[in-house]
């Protein structure tokens, strides 16, 4: 690989400071398939153990798989760890793996299993949280995975600096994507975290990719952060690539210029051409998987049947499954492996799982197109998904990877009773680990294969987490006529009518929702968790609904207090009581009751329960318009949500600071921040985002005057031309832009984006009581409010 000389430098640089100062530090490396980010991330680690032998530093390396059910949870993670601790094995320093095997079993016992070596040095048959907590340590609490993965690294920091190399996230869960995040923006010390990914994949229509949002977060937050594009290469640098693949052998002239030309500065599309020769072909390659198809072209038959087992297994595959699979002798497997990956560069070795060789197929792309010319020979590819499933049960003792690696192989061999039998164990235990994407899929397959009520309310459950509310009412609707003819218990049955009346509730459904909450309360009128909740949804419905009723409101939230020992319960309840009050304008008694919606949350211990009542005191501050304490509030949320990953998806704060910076008159801030809130909006949510920024103009006339909403708007306009939106997203704001400036003298915000803007009636009406907070009128409010309030 032609060296990077100067981006190799400013990444080296980064190390260097952060190994003398002890800080953390973030690098973010983006460019296409090919450009060679893996060739340089290499070479970055090499350079930087050897740089700072002295150190003792530790590099570690994890790859992301394709985004298939068939990859790992975390797999980049686990990947990186398995590979620190072999740095640690080949450490000059005496004990520096035992010092890692220790803090492995002191901070990270769930993270064990996924690294063979520390299981085996252990030799307590300590693999996972539980068996740590049931060999005499009961007593103590176990961590959640986040928090133990963040201990362990900041233990292995006291020792010596870290680097960790993370490649191809473009591939990368939201779960994966949301853990590196917060590493990123809590743990403290010499840590170098090298984020590497495809700035191509991330382009969608529908929805911002999660590691968009990340880098966002990074870049704003840690504003030390290294973001770098890589480029293609040079003409020159491609000729002396050229010659570098070539091995030696020399290439004719002609040869060489028809490479750089169809390359284009492609790295691995050049060393690909190499290996063509003059049967390089006389057009540039669309894409990359052009390329890998002739590539596969020059193998034996033999080598592509075998790699396209070999894909079947997965883009890592184990040495034993594919003799097994291809009815080989093993040592014939490893002799053909050794071939295609000397000679040929299709296959690697990796790091191995317990006592199996792994090897990994050298490009994700390339596995899916293996992948795809298996299955073209459909009975064949289902008979060995069948035998490969049989392996995978003669397996005792299975981990995470292979649970949800067998679902996925249940689903392609057509068993469709182990298909949905291991697909719902396994969503159940991805959902538990917080991989919410991948428990959907698999509940999706448990679904498909084999329709129950525990798939489908599992299924909801995902979906609702995801903020999905229209898909989750569905699933809870198959769940619940599913119920009628299964033997299901009473309380789960409950659970997911109220999962049902909560999304029926969200996407509005008021008549819906007072009837199915009527219904249960009708069958639960004992007190306890079912009727408490029920009762606090009848409050919402009465606040939120099309009939504010908050007299009504404030009985039922009294009730649900009297009868609950929850805090989180409690604080529901004390909140939605001080918004009552709020909406009755009474100003002081939202403030009292708020307060004590706060106190309860903080005794949930539970970040998100103080999250969202801190949310509701900066809705009541807004709607009072003070100002400087909203600001404050909205600070504190921010600063919760960096450091505990509340609301990190979409966090209201980012939406309702704009609106506050906007009332501050600070309108580029103001501009930037609804900039943000707009990209990060999710597709179905995109009329109520145009509704809150109608009224927020409305607003910045009556408070500040019309020369403040023109200022505003022309501020959002400059935001347009500042690559802070992507390119649909910024056409769709400057559409509303348009909009809003031929707007009449005379304008309800509302009807005008129903009218002009897209909403529909019920986004509009939604995004209009989140603005208002669910007072009927702002001004009757605020001309009540003390001068010295309005004027803050």
């Amino acid at each position: 690989m032609v060296d990077r000389v100067d981006e190799l430098a400013q990444l080296l640089d980064r190390v260097d400071h952060s190994v003398q100062t002890g800080d953390s530090t973030v690098l973010v490396l983006r460019g296409e398939a090919g450009v060679g980010k893996t060739s340089l991330l290499a070479t970055l680690a090499h350079r930087a153990m050897t740089e700072h032998a002295e150190a003792e530093l530790l590099a570690g390396y994890g790859q992301a798989m394709l985004n298939s059910l068939a990859s790992d949870s975390f797999q980049a993670i686990r990947e990186c760890l398995r590979s620190l601790t072999s740095s640690a094995e080949r450490s000059s320093a005496r004990g520096r793996l035992e010092r890692m095997v220790s803090s492995f079993r002191e901070h990270a016992p769930d993270w064990i299993e996924s690294v063979p070596m520390v299981g085996q040095l252990l030799a307590a048959g300590v693999r996972t949280g539980q068996t740590y907590a049931e060999s005499g340590r009961d007593e103590t609490e176990i961590d959640s995975r986040l928090d133990q993965l963040l201990r362990l690294i900041e233990d292995l920091l006291t020792d010596s600096p870290v680097l960790m190399v993370l490649d191809d996230l473009h591939w990368a869960d939201t779960a994966t994507v949301d853990l590196l995040t917060t590493i990123a923006l809590r743990v403290k010390g010499p840590l170098i975290l090298v984020l590497a990914y495809r700035p191509d994949q991330l382009r969608s229509p529908d929805q911002t990719h999660p590691l968009q949002r990340a880098v966002f977060r990074l870049c704003r937050y840690l504003p030390d952060t290294v973001v770098m594009d890589l480029p293609r290469l040079s003409s020159t640098d491609t000729e002396l690539l050229i010659r570098q693949a070539a091995g030696g052998h020399s290439v004719a002239p002609h040869v060489v210029s028809k490479i750089v030309r169809l390359s284009a500065g492609n790295p691995l599309f050049a060393e690909s051409m190499v290996r063509l020769g003059d049967n390089a072909g006389d057009s540039a390659p669309r894409q990359i998987t052009a390329v890998l198809e002739e590539r596969l072209s020059y193998l034996v038959d033999e080598d592509q049947r075998l790699l396209e087992v070999a894909a079947l297994i997965g883009y890592s595959f184990e040495v034993d499954y594919l003799a097994r699979l291809a009815r080989m002798d093993i040592d014939d497997v490893y002799e053909r492996l050794h071939v295609l990956f000397s000679e040929h560069g299709v296959v690697r070795p990796a790091e191995p799982r317990g006592d199996y060789d792994r090897y990994v197929i050298h490009h994700p792309l390339f596995a899916q197109i293996l992948r795809d010319r298996g299955a073209a020979n459909a009975p064949r590819w289902r008979r060995q998904h069948t035998r490969l499933l049989e392996i995978l049960e003669g397996e005792e003792g299975w981990d995470d990877e292979l649970q949800v690696r067998a679902a996925a192989v249940a689903a392609a061999a057509r068993n469709r009773a182990k298909a949905g039998t291991l697909a719902l164990a396994a969503a159940r235990r991805q959902f538990t680990l917080g991989a919410v994407s991948k428990a959907r899929d698999l509940a999706r397959i448990a679904v498909e294969q084999t329709p129950s009520f525990d798939a489908s309310a599992l299924l909801a459950e995902c979906l609702s987490a995801e903020g999905d509310h229209v898909a989750g009412t569905e699933a809870c609707a198959d769940a619940l006529a599913r119920a009628g003819a299964e033997t299901v218990a009473l309380a789960l049955e409950a659970q997911v009518r109220l999962l049902w009346a909560r999304n029926l509730r969200m996407t509005c459904h008021w008549e819906q929702t007072s009837r199915v909450l009527d219904e249960l309360i009708a069958d639960h009128p004992e007190p306890g968790p079912i009727l408490s909740e029920a009762l606090m949804l009848q409050a919402e419905v009465a606040l939120c609904g099309p009939v504010q009723n908050a007299p009504l409101c404030i009985e039922l939230c009294d009730r649900v207090a009297a009868m609950s020992t929850d805090p989180e319960v409690r604080s529901r309840a004390f909140g939605h009581r001080g918004l009552a009050h709020l909406a009755d304008y009474d100003p002081a008694g939202a403030d009292l009751w708020l307060a004590e919606a706060i106190a309860a949350a903080r005794e949930t211990g539970h970040p998100y329960a103080e999250y969202e009542a801190l949310h509701w005191l900066s809705k009541k501050t807004m709607a009072c318009l003070e100002l400087d304490r909203s600001w404050q509030l909205l600070e504190e949320l921010a600063a919760m949500s960096r450091t505990s990953g509340v609301a990190s998806e979409n966090p209201p704060h980012l939406r309702d600071s704009s609106r506050v910076l906007g009332l501050q008159h600070r309108y580029t801030d103001a501009a930037e921040a609804f900039a943000r809130y707009l990209d990060i909006s999710l597709a179905p949510s995109l009329g109520r985002v145009a509704t809150m920024l109608a009224w927020q103009i409305h607003e910045l006339a009556q408070v500040n005057g019309s020369i403040s909403a023109e200022t505003f708007l022309g501020r959002l306009r400059d935001a347009c031309h500042e690559d802070l939106l992507t390119p649909d997203r910024c056409a769709r704001l400057g559409e509303h832009l348009d909009a809003l400036e031929r707007r009449p003298r005379t304008w309800h915000p509302t009807e005008f984006a129903i009218a002009e803007l897209g909403a529909t009636p019920d986004d509009a009406y939604a995004a209009e009581a989140i603005f208002r907070f669910d007072v009927l009128s702002l001004p009757q409010l605020r001309a009540a409010l003390p001068e010295a309030g309005a004027a803050s």
